[in-house]
């Protein structure tokens, strides 16, 4: 059977998070495909490391989305008051920071790794904004929300302001902190969103 796009996708995926440097060699002779087959369907290593870190983020936002709808079924607020989008966001954050193979690949290829995350034609950070979107556009219709900027400029910010701070030690010599991250990212849509 051949080996297609997603399947190369899902497999450098499953290195990162492994903790497995990713290497397109390594990866061609696994899928028993040659290099130029492996770049003809995926591209570079760059482009790849992107899909693969968008596969991963992807996963983890269902799985976040999950996690709210066995605790708060189709609520918008949770108990604590935390609007559903925003909650999302933030678990799925977490979970990514703690997550060890992902903090081996930030370790050992901090350049490269950002790149892919905050690369704004990458496959990463105008799929986490979209997705973003759809969940703010969720919590505007069924919260009787009005929103005083258009909420894909709203997600824009929000993941902006959050690579920011997750990724702060990298980009800035600063702690990285999910908690101060979140206070910020809630302070700014809030302000945002107002009830109707």
């Amino acid at each position: 059977m051949p080996v297609g796009r997603d399947d190369i996708i899902r497999y450098a995926a499953t290195a990162i998070e492994e903790g497995k440097r990713l290497d397109l060699g390594v990866l061609a002779a696994e899928l028993h495909i040659s290099r130029v087959t492996l770049f003809r369907r995926v591209g570079n290593r760059e482009q790849l490391l992107s899909e693969a870190l968008w596969w991963l983020n992807e996963r983890s936002l269902e799985s976040s989305i999950g996690r709210w709808h066995r605790a708060n079924g189709d609520a918008v607020r949770g108990k604590d008051g935390a609007l559903r989008s925003m909650w999302i966001a933030t678990d799925h954050a977490a979970r990514t920071g703690r997550d060890s193979g992902f903090q081996k690949l930030l370790d050992d290829e901090p350049i490269a790794a950002i790149r892919a995350l905050t690369d704004p034609e990458g496959a990463v950070q105008p799929r986490m904004i979209a997705a973003l979107t759809d969940l703010l556009e969720r919590d505007v219709q069924e919260g009787g929300l009005r929103p005083s900027v258009e909420l894909s400029t709203l997600a824009f910010a929000v993941v902006r302001l959050s690579e920011s701070v997750l990724y702060a030690d990298l980009l800035a010599g600063r702690q990285s902190n999910i908690a101060t991250a979140s206070t910020l990212v809630n302070a700014l849509v809030d302000g945002v969103l107002r009830a109707d």
